[in-house]
């Protein structure tokens, strides 16, 4: 009996090639319109332009600003900004995010349904701890996510 699979030629390995295929598409989509991305290119084409306009400025435009060469500084410090939102996008891909987000979301809902009737906790409440009456847990945690 042949085995059946989603590919319209019938054939394991080219569902299996089309699924890989197809995520790492997803996966692109997601890293290319990443805001951490889009902003760091931002504040680093404006944070050069402030920087070679304070380079280039003149001792009567300083003192102007009080004798503070503030689009120097200023051009400095978003340039600075622009380097850690790059890092941070480009260290942490939205990608693994998206995939972290998804493996938790479906261990919640496999907790849940181990909970039965839709109750999270003991109590029902969805906190997962019995409240005791000032807000707190029963282990002294506080918050509505003491129990992560």
């Amino acid at each position: 009996m042949a085995e059946r699979t989603e590919s319209p030629t019938g054939d394991r390995f080219i569902a299996e090639s089309e699924q890989a295929e197809e995520e790492a598409r997803a996966q692109k989509a997601a890293n290319l319109f990443d805001l951490r991305r889009i902003l760091g290119g931002l504040f680093l084409i404006y944070g050069a332009i402030l920087t070679i306009l304070g380079l280039t400025d003149t001792q009567k435009e300083i003192d102007k600003a009080a004798g503070v060469n503030v689009n120097l500084y200023t051009g400095l410090a978003m340039i600075a900004v622009a380097i850690l939102f790059l890092i941070w996008a480009f260290t942490r891909p939205l990608s693994k995010q998206l995939e972290e987000a998804e493996r938790e979301k479906a261990e919640w809902e496999r907790n849940r349904q181990q909970n039965g009737d839709g109750r999270f906790g003991r109590d029902g409440d969805g906190d997962g701890d019995r409240r005791a009456g000032n807000g707190t847990t029963a282990d002294g945690r506080v918050g509505a996510r003491a129990a992560h």
